[in-house]
């Protein structure tokens, strides 16, 4: 319980005082990126959650690096998987599949001492780009 509340105050705090950067929404996911001094967070709502409206959120230090990380990951032009820890106890995997002849981006993540993983809906590079504030 008590995770859950914590988890639920850093997303407020992080909603409230930290400065969006884009957001992209699908259906009823969403899925924002914001900064909160020198940290980035991806928030996200989690397409596994059985209540509608569950975010979940991952920090990073590198706005540029996990850009290129995974834009790099739609020039492949088969299904893939880039693995990143994102810090201590964040394991981040990037999973590329094409459908439809379009390649898409799910991203999971899964926090190591807290037990908490999530996956976000599938982004476009279009999403993707529009997501970190830059042009196609």
């Amino acid at each position: 319980m008590q995770i859950k509340l914590t988890l639920f105050l850093i997303l407020m705090t992080a909603s409230i005082f930290g400065q969006e950067i884009g957001h992209v929404k699908n259906g009823k996911h969403s899925v924002k990126l914001l900064k909160l001094d020198n940290l980035f967070s991806w928030v996200y709502s989690d397409v596994n959650s059985k209540t509608n409206h569950i975010e979940k959120s991952f920090n990073f230090p590198n706005k540029e690096t996990i850009y290129n990380i995974i834009i790099e990951g739609f020039e492949k032009n088969n299904n893939h998987q880039i693995i990143v820890q994102t810090d201590q106890d964040t394991v981040v995997k990037f999973e590329y599949k094409k459908i439809k002849g379009m390649m898409l981006l799910n991203i999971n993540h899964n926090n190591l001492n807290s037990k908490i993983a999530g996956t976000s809906t599938s982004l476009s590079r279009e999403q993707f780009t529009a997501l970190f504030g830059k042009q196609t």
